[in-house]
This record gives structure tokens, sequence and C-alpha cells, in this order.
């Protein structure tokens, strides 16, 4: 019981030195949440102006808030099989899987094309120039199939 209550006490009263770097954060707070608004916008800015131009491929639910984007790949791939190859060049999105397992596996395929793609990030469009080329180099293998079709 001992060290129960030790550790209680060790986790429920942080240091002198946490609470000065939390007051330091507290007035600060409108110059780091300033910066982290202009990243959000510029990224979001971005963001925008690709699912644009590849709106054959991608369109997305712009969120209310916050800078994570639900966005839906048109492609011939799943939102798995696309976090895969992306992952295999240093992408990282979240499938359908992370958050809609359950309705993927109730047969309601049609989240199995969503992803999510965070842009809160300052390296976000060094990340978007490299999604932007995955998506050039692909282009073409993509459309065939829907040609296929119309054939």
């Amino acid at each position: 019981q001992k060290l129960v209550d030790m550790q209680y006490f060790g986790t429920a009263c942080p240091s002198r030195a946490s609470e000065i770097q939390a007051i330091m954060i507290l007035r600060a707070s409108d110059k780091i949440l300033a910066k982290n608004m202009e990243i959000i916008r510029r990224n979001k800015a971005l963001l925008e102006a690709f699912l644009s131009k590849y709106s054959h491929f991608f369109e997305w639910i712009r969120p209310c808030a916050g800078a994570i984007g639900f966005v839906k790949f048109k492609g011939p791939l799943s939102s798995n099989e696309l976090g895969e190859e992306l992952a295999a060049i240093g992408i990282s999105i979240k499938p359908a899987y992370c958050f809609a397992d359950d309705l993927i596996e109730s047969s309601c395929s049609e989240y199995d094309a969503y992803f999510r793609i965070g842009y809160g990030e300052e390296k976000m469009p060094k990340a978007l120039v490299a999604l932007e080329q995955f998506v050039e180099e692909n282009l073409q293998s993509w459309r065939m199939p829907k040609m296929a079709k119309l054939n």
C-alpha cells in the first residue's frame, strides 16, 4: 500500500520545475497558438489546392475545427492499400481500419476508401510534395481500370 500511495503522490503532485514550465507555456500561449494557427491555415490551403487539382481521385469532408482531414480516395486501391504504398515512401496516413474497422467488418465497405490526413505540422508541405509525386507517378495506372470498364 505504501508503494501505491507513493506512486499516487508522485503523479498527483507535479514538481516545482513542471509548474514553472506550465506557467511559462501559459504566458506564451497566444504566441504558440498564433504560430500553430498560421501553420494550420497555410497547410490547409495547400491541401485544398492538392485535392482540387486531383479531384478525380480525392475528395474530402472539410473539418469544422482541428487539423485532420477525412479524405476519400476514389482510385483503384483501398485506403489500407494506399496507406501501405505511401508508408513505403515515408508518407503516413491513417487508413479506414484505424477508425472504422467495425464498420468495414460489418459490410460497410464504403468507408474502406477513406483515410485521415493531418495538416497541423510544419513538415506537412514536404509530405504533400511527396504525395503529389506519388500521385503523378500513378495517374496513368489508376485511370486504366476506369477506362477498361467503359469498353
